[in-house]
C-alpha cells in the first residue's frame, strides 16, 4: 500500500488529499497539522449553533471567487451546492474612504481596469484631471518590455498617480495587504498584463470584451470594486466546510503534530519526524510522497538538509501579518449612505485600518436583523507595527474607526480580535520568476510537491487549484505507479 504524507491541514493541504484520496483511493494518506484545528489562516469563531453566539463569525475569508472555478468545482465534487449561498443583493457595493467620508467606488471599477467611462466621469473621488487622466489611458503605449514591474509602477504609467493613490493602491491593499510599490504585476494581477500586451490597454480591452458581453464581462462593467455575484460562502461557515474536506481523513488527521525534519532515503521514499505538541511524544514514518502545504518559510526549513538552494529559494518569499477585528454594532446607529459590502481606506488618507467589512450584510444568516457584523482589517506590509498593540488597543482602535467612517456610537455587543502572524505572502516583483525556479528545483525529487498561497496566487480558488496540480503530479509520478504495481 502507498503511503502519502500531506504536511499542513490549511485549504491547500485539505483540498490536496481529498484529490489524491480519490486519484489513489488505495493509498494511505495522512494529514500532519501543527495547530488544534483544521482551517489554517480560514477560521469561522462564532457560529449560532453554539446557544450562547447568535452571529457567525469569520476571522478569516468568508467567502470565495466562482470566476476561478476550482474551489466551486471542488465543492461541487463534495456535493455540497445546496449548502453555499450568494451575497444577498442589498447594499452591494464597495465604498472607499475619500477626505474621511466613504464614497462608492465607480460602477465598473474592477481591480484596476475602468469599463464604464460615464462612471469614471461622475466620480467625486477623482479630480477632474484625475478622470480626464484615466480616460486618457486609450492613448497610453503598450510596454514593449516584457521584465515583471510593481503594481504601482503599472498603474501610474497607465492610470496615472491620483486614480492609483485613490483607487488602485486601497483595493490592492485589501486584497493582499501589500505595498503596491513593491507587489508584483505578473504575479498578482497578470491579467492586466496580458490586457495590455494583447490589446494594447485596459480601457482598449473593456471595449474589445464588450462585444461578445459574456456574464462575466457585464459582470465586470457593473461591479463597483468587486465582482459580487461572482462569490460564494457555505451558510454554516468556512470552518464547516473545511471540516467537511477533512471527514475522510479522520483517522489519519494528526493534530498538534509538528513535523520535525525531513529526510529523503536511497529509494527516494521520504521519512519525516514529528512530534506531538501537547504531550512531547515523538514519533516517524516512511511514506512514498510527501506534499508539503505549509507556509513557504517552513517548508523551507524541512527541506534545509536535503536542497540549499531549494530551501533558499523559499526563505526569500516575505510573509506580512495582520489582525482582525469583529465588532457586533447597532444596525440602526449606521449612516444610511454607508451602507454597503465594505469599505477600504487609501494610505494617503492615514487612517488605521486598511478595509472593513460588513459580512452581515453581504450574507445571510450571520446576525440578527438588528445587529451588524463588522470585521476591520489591520496592519500588512504598510501597517507592521499596529500588530504591536494589545488585543484592547486593537479593538479600541477598530471601534473608533467604525465609529468615525459608518456613524456609530454605542459599545459594541460583541468585540474580538484573532491575529494572523506571517499568513499572507507578499509577491515582490520577480515573485514569478522566483517560482518558476523553486518549480525546478522541486522537480529533482519526483514524489515530492510544494502547494500553497506562496506560489500561485493566495484566493482560495487559486489554492485548490495548485492543491489539485499537486496531487495530479503525485498521482501521475512514475515512482507511485511503479508502487501501485508491486505487489506489498
Amino acid at each position: 500500500m502507498k503511503r502519502i504524507a500531506v504536511v499542513g491541514a490549511g485549504i491547500s493541504g485539505l483540498a490536496t488529499a481529498w484529490y489524491l484520496h480519490h486519484g489513489l483511493p488505495d493509498a494511505e494518506i495522512e494529514i500532519f497539522e501543527a495547530n488544534s484545528r483544521v482551517g489554517g489562516v480560514i477560521q469561522t469563531l462564532a457560529t449560532p449553533d453554539v446557544a450562547s453566539s447568535p452571529y457567525l463569525i469569520e476571522g478569516g475569508a468568508d467567502n470565495f471567487a466562482t470566476l476561478i472555478p476550482d474551489a466551486w468545482e471542488l465543492v461541487q465534487s463534495m456535493g455540497l451546492e445546496s449548502e453555499f449561498i450568494s451575497p444577498k443583493n442589498d447594499y452591494r457595493i464597495a465604498q472607499v474612504v475619500h477626505r474621511g467620508r466613504l464614497a462608492p467606488i465607480p460602477n465598473g471599477f474592477s481591480l484596476m481596469q475602468p469599463t464604464r467611462m460615464g462612471a469614471i466621469l461622475s466620480t467625486p473621488i477623482l479630480s477632474v484631471r484625475g478622470r480626464m487622466r484615466v480616460l486618457g489611458e486609450y492613448m497610453v503605449p503598450r510596454r514593449m518590455r516584457e521584465e515583471d514591474e510593481s503594481v504601482e509602477a503599472f498603474a501610474v504609467r497607465r492610470l496615472g498617480r491620483e486614480c492609483f493613490e485613490r483607487l488602485v493602491e486601497p483595493i490592492v491593499g485589501g486584497i493582499f495587504t501589500a505595498n503596491a510599490a513593491t507587489l508584483s504585476m505578473q504575479a498578482a494581477m497578470p491579467q492586466f498584463v496580458a490586457m495590455e500586451r494583447q490589446f494594447g490597454g485596459l480601457i482598449r480591452a473593456a471595449f474589445a470584451k464588450r462585444k461578445s458581453q459574456s456574464a462575466a464581462q457585464r459582470s465586470a462593467r457593473q461591479a463597483s470594486g468587486a465582482r459580487y455575484d461572482q462569490f460564494t460562502a457555505p451558510k454554516r461557515g468556512m470552518t464547516w466546510w473545511l471540516e467537511k474536506l477533512a471527514a475522510p481523513f479522520s483517522e489519519r488527521l494528526r493534530l498538534n503534530t509538528c513535523v520535525r525534519e525531513m529526510k529523503r532515503l536511497p529509494d527516494h521514499s521520504w521519512e519525516l519526524d514529528w512530534e506531538q505538541t501537547a504531550t512531547g511524544e515523538t514519533g516517524h514514518g516512511v511514506y512514498d510522497a510527501v506534499v508539503l502545504a505549509i507556509p513557504s518559510y517552513a517548508a523551507s526549513r524541512l527541506l534545509q538538509g536535503i536542497d540549499t538552494n531549494l530551501a533558499n529559494e523559499l526563505a526569500a518569499i516575505p510573509f506580512a501579518s495582520s489582525a482582525v477585528a469583529v465588532l457586533a454594532v447597532r444596525k440602526e446607529e449606521i449612516r444610511p449612505e454607508a451602507f454597503c459590502f465594505g469599505s477600504i481606506a487609501p494610505s494617503i488618507e492615514r487612517r488605521e485600518c486598511l478595509a472593513i467589512s460588513l459580512s452581515s450584510e453581504k450574507y445571510a444568516g450571520r446576525s440578527p436583523t438588528d445587529t451588524v457584523i463588522a470585521r476591520v482589517f489591520m496592519g500588512g506590509a504598510l501597517r507592521p507595527e499596529l500588530l504591536e498593540r494589545s488585543d484592547e488597543e486593537l479593538i479600541n482602535i477598530a471601534a473608533h474607526e467604525v465609529q468615525q467612517l459608518f456613524g456609530t456610537h454605542s459599545t459594541p455587543t460583541y468585540q474580538s480580535i484573532v491575529r494572523w502572524p506571517r499568513a499572507m505572502p507578499q509577491y515582490l516583483v520577480g515573485h514569478a520568476q522566483r517560482v518558476a525556479r523553486i518549480r525546478t528545483l522541486c522537480s529533482a525529487y519526483e514524489t515530492l510537491e510544494l502547494t500553497g498561497n506562496a506560489y500561485d496566487g493566495v484566493g482560495i480558488p487559486q489554492c485548490v487549484r495548485g492543491a489539485k496540480e499537486a496531487a495530479l503530479r503525485v498521482i501521475g509520478s512514475p515512482l507511485i505507479s511503479r508502487a501501485l504495481s508491486t505487489p506489498q
